[in-house]
C-alpha cells in the first residue's frame, strides 16, 4: 500500500509546484530575485544562520526532555538536523519519519517513543505558535480585517490541540482499548495491517504515560517559545537584509500563518511553490506589496534550503559515524 502511495505523493507535490511556482513568476522577474539574493549583507545571513541552528539546538533539547533525558542532547540535534531536512525536502509530511527511523536506528528506541515524543512536539509547536501570535495581536494597535477575522479559526485550533493533548495524555489507554474492542467485534484484530498498528498504538500509548508532562510542561512551553521566537527573528533579519521595510510585529503574525501551514501536509516538492503562494497571501494584506511579498518569499525559501541543507549535511555524517 505504501508503495503505491509514494509515486502519487511525488506527482502531485510536482504539479503543484510547477503550476503555483510558474504563476508567481508571471508577476516577477527571476532576475529580480536573483539580484536581491546576491544583494544580500553576509551578516544577515550569518546571523539567520546562527539563529537558525540555535532552533535545532532547543528542538533537540525538547526532545531530549520528552524522552526523560535517556537521550543525549548531543545526539539528538544530529538526529533533528537530519530529522528537519528530510521534512523540508520531502511532501506531506512524509520526512517526520525520519526522526522515529533514527531514533530507533541509533538509539534503539521503540517506535512509540519515536512517534509519541513526535506528537507532543507538534503540539507543543502549535502552542508556542498560538501564543506569540495572540501576544502579537495585542500589541499591534490596527489589526488588518483579514487577521481579525482569522482570530477565531486560530483560538478554535489552539482549543481543539490542547484538548487532544489531554486525551492522548491521560485518557490514551482507555482510546486504545477502545479500538481494540472495535476490533475485536469486526474480528479483525488477527489482521496483519491492524495487528501491527494496534501494537504500535500500545507502544506509543505507553511511551506517552512515561513523558513526565506534568512536570516539565512549563519547561517545554518555553523551549517551544524559544524555538519559534528565534525563528521570527530570523525572517526579520532576513526581510530586513533585502532591504524589505517591514514592521517586526506584522512579521510575527504573517510568519504564524506561513509556519502554522507547514505543520499540514501540503508543501509542494522541497516546499516551492506553497511557500511562497502562502507568504504572498499573508503579507500583501498586511501591507507589503505584491512585488516584494513574491520576491522576498523566494529569497527567504531558498536561503532556508541552504541552512537546513547545511546542517543537514552535518547531522547525516555525524549520525553515519
Amino acid at each position: 500500500m505504501i508503495a503505491r502511495i509514494r509515486p502519487y505523493t511525488k506527482y502531485i507535490a510536482l504539479i503543484l509546484t510547477i503550476i503555483l511556482v510558474a504563476l508567481l513568476l508571471t508577476q516577477v522577474s527571476l532576475k529580480d530575485v536573483i539580484t536581491t539574493l546576491t544583494q544580500i549583507n553576509p551578516l544577515y545571513l550569518l546571523a539567520g544562520f546562527v539563529l537558525y541552528t540555535c532552533t535545532y539546538f532547543f528542538r533537540a533539547w525538547r526532545f531530549h526532555v520528552l524522552l526523560n533525558n535517556e537521550v543525549s542532547l548531543g545526539e539528538l540535534f544530529n538526529i533533528e538536523c537530519v530529522h528537519n531536512m528530510m521534512n523540508n525536502l520531502l511532501p506531506a509530511r512524509t520526512g517526520e519519519l525520519s526522526y522515529v527511523y533514527l531514533l530507533k536506528k541509533k538509539n534503539n528506541r521503540t517506535t512509540g517513543d519515536g512517534l509519541a515524543t513526535l506528537l507532543v512536539a507538534r503540539i507543543l509547536d502549535f502552542i508556542g505558535l498560538a501564543i506569540i501570535f495572540f501576544v502579537s495581536i495585542l500589541l499591534i494597535k490596527d489589526v488588518p480585517g483579514i487577521i481579525r477575522n482569522a482570530l477565531w479559526l486560530i483560538a478554535l485550533f489552539t482549543i481543539v490541540v490542547l484538548v487532544i493533548l489531554a486525551v492522548l495524555l491521560f485518557t490514551g489507554r482507555a482510546v486504545l482499548a477502545f479500538l481494540q474492542k472495535i476490533a475485536g467485534r469486526f474480528h479483525i484484530e488477527n489482521n496483519r495491517v491492524i495487528n501491527y498498528l494496534l501494537k504500535k498504538g500500545n507502544e506509543t500509548v505507553e511511551s506517552l504515560e512515561k513523558i513526565q508532562i506534568k512536570k516539565g510542561g512549563l519547561f517545554l512551553i518555553v523551549l517551544s517559545l524559544l524555538i519559534w521566537g528565534l525563528n521570527y527573528v530570523m525572517v526579520y533579519l532576513l526581510i530586513t537584509g533585502m532591504n524589505v521595510q517591514f514592521p517586526f510585529l506584522l512579521v510575527t503574525v504573517g510568519c504564524t500563518f506561513i509556519l502554522l501551514t507547514t505543520l499540514l501536509p501540503i508543501q509542494g516538492l522541497g516546499g516551492f511553490g506553497t511557500t511562497e503562494t502562502v507568504w504572498t497571501l499573508v503579507f500583501v494584506p498586511l501591507g507589503m506589496s505584491l512585488n516584494d511579498a513574491i520576491i522576498s518569499g523566494f529569497c527567504y525559501h531558498i536561503i532556508l534550503i541552504f541552512y537546513f541543507i547545511i546542517l543537514g549535511i552535518y547531522g547525516w555524517n555525524k549520525t553515519r559515524s
